[in-house]
């Protein structure tokens, strides 16, 4: 152990804890490299494997020792700039620089990218494969749980981008919304003797013009951040553990509430949001919606976890959440959520779908691992239907500008020019999350089969003819062609095209949903 003592004076557990603030990370690098055909326990052994404590008091994430697979530590490794000991404080998402919020700009810089994960997800792991956290799965097989769509509720796992000051999560790999953040304290780096030598041996002249070198010193007025905000910070370290103790798994859209709860508590839940019950929503570390509700002389704390635009988990202090039922409370936060998003949900009692309300209703010894959960689930599925986009329409009609916005980044070399990275808000980081994690990846078939190719100019279609594959197939089409031309989404939204697209793809489903009712009621 390097550091017994966190900067705030907290004591430090080290690599012989494994409670819930124990967090491991593995560079893709090295999973690519072992093609991910290793034991899970020694991931974080490879080049570049990293762990980090979380200080239970201040929240700053402190590098531990580098773990080998004898047991030993190691000292020098080339992908670890700052050695163990470095301290990396809590700090606003809006603090971390422009390199980490765009894909295009992260993809040209030297950050390590990777899993980070907790100690809580070898659990989850574990409970996912029938197994014990002492006989997981190897990497091969845990990278393919994590890319199934259906296991959003196996939390407690992000992508992560560690560079020399700055430590990112991200919700998942393929879209860059940002969750966590935390910095590099200046002077708390303990260097050993050889990278004290590598440094020397530097004679580069110009090594200190870095544009990463004083990444810190220049968002330093950002990452000053008031009482408010830190007591945010915290807020979130502290939701995290209470969702990791005691949560209850949902795995539905939030525009699906009426669908997952019983009616009595969803009565309640909107009376209760009516009634202004709800006095803040915010957005804190680790992915987390935090909510306070007042009923009555007590407030209650509402914690949710939102992934692939799902509700994966979400949990109350009130005595009737804590038996693992949704309550009015988290009703509340949630309808306040989607006004928030301008997300439409029928809270008519007399209208809305109750046959899926029993969802809450089940304990949780009836199922053994998730695949039960997500079987049941997956019974009312209907590949035909497109709710999960149409469900974006309101709110991208708004002002588009509210949407995106552009940030220039100088790029160093011998005539520093400045570069333009489009930077989504979360409506839109969502929007993407959907059409990558639901929609087809076969789109580009879909296309060929009506003689159209991938860069296909929207602006000589009928869209108004078009049928619902197609319009489904060019949505994704939109979106993968961002990820390659940045700023083309943006464009799809200042011309309208991708409204129109949507708007489309409702007229179709209000149609098809129109038949079906005729054909049942004859």
């Amino acid at each position: 152990m390097v550091r017994r003592q966190c900067i705030c004076g907290a004591q430090l557990h080290g690599l012989g804890h494994s409670g819930p603030n124990m967090f491991g990370f593995i560079p893709s690098s090295s999973l690519a490299h072992c093609n991910y055909d290793c034991e899970f326990n020694v991931g974080v052994t490879l080049p570049g494997g990293r762990i980090f404590e979380q200080c239970e008091t201040c929240g700053a994430l402190v590098l531990c020792e580098y773990p080998t697979m004898t047991g030993g530590k190691r000292g020098d490794d080339p992908l670890i700039t700052y050695g163990p000991g470095t301290v990396y404080e809590q700090c606003a998402i809006e603090s971390v620089p422009l390199t980490y919020h765009s894909f295009h700009a992260l993809m040209s810089s030297g950050v390590t990218g990777g899993i980070m994960y907790s100690e809580p997800f070898k659990s989850d792991v574990a409970e996912l494969f029938g197994t014990d956290t002492q006989h997981l799965p190897s990497w091969k097989v845990v990278k393919d749980a994590l890319r199934d769509q259906q296991n959003a509720a196996l939390d407690e796992w992000w992508q992560a981008s560690i560079g020399r000051n700055f430590i990112v999560l991200y919700e998942n790999s393929k879209v860059l919304r940002l969750v966590g953040a935390w910095h590099r304290v200046p002077g708390t780096e303990i260097l050993n003797a050889d990278m004290r030598r590598v440094i020397e041996d530097n004679h580069d002249p110009l090594r200190h013009q870095g544009s990463d070198t004083d990444e810190v010193k220049q968002a330093r007025q950002h990452l000053d951040i008031s009482d408010d905000t830190r007591a945010l910070l915290m807020e979130g370290t502290r939701a995290r553990l209470r969702l990791v103790d005691n949560s209850m798994m949902v795995h539905r859209p939030l525009a699906e509430l009426a669908r997952f709860i019983r009616l009595d508590e969803l009565l309640a839940g909107k009376e209760l949001w009516e009634a202004g019950a709800v006095k803040r929503v915010d957005f804190v570390p680790f992915g987390i919606f935090h909510g306070v509700v007042r009923d009555g002389a007590q407030d209650q704390q509402v914690d949710l976890v939102i992934r692939h635009n799902l509700v994966s988990r979400m949990m109350c202090t009130c005595d009737y959440a804590q038996r693992k039922r949704v309550c009015s409370h988290e009703v509340a936060t949630i309808v306040q959520l989607a006004r928030q998003f301008r997300f439409s949900i029928d809270l008519d009692a007399e209208t809305a779908d109750v046959s899926h309300r029993e969802v809450t209703s089940i304990e949780d010894s009836q199922f053994s691992h998730y695949a039960n959960m997500l079987d049941v689930l997956r019974e009312h599925d209907n590949d035909d239907d497109y709710d999960w986009l149409t469900v974006f329409i309101d709110p991208l009609s708004g002002d588009p500008r509210e949407l995106y916005h552009t940030e220039f980044m100088t790029m160093p070399g011998m005539t520093m020019r400045s570069m333009s990275y489009v930077i989504y808000e979360q409506l839109m980081l969502s929007f993407i999350d959907a059409v990558l994690t639901h929609g087809s990846p076969d789109f580009l078939k879909t296309l060929r089969s009506y003689g159209l190719d991938a860069d296909v100019p929207l602006e000589i279609l009928n869209i108004d003819m078009l049928k619902a594959d197609l319009v489904s197939a060019l949505i994704s089409m939109i979106v993968y062609r961002e990820r390659r031309s940045d700023g083309y989404l943006a464009e799809c939204l200042e011309n309208g095209t991708l409204l129109k697209l949507l708007n489309r793809l409702r007229t179709l489903q209000d149609e098809r949903h129109e038949r079906r009712r005729r054909r049942i009621r004859q």
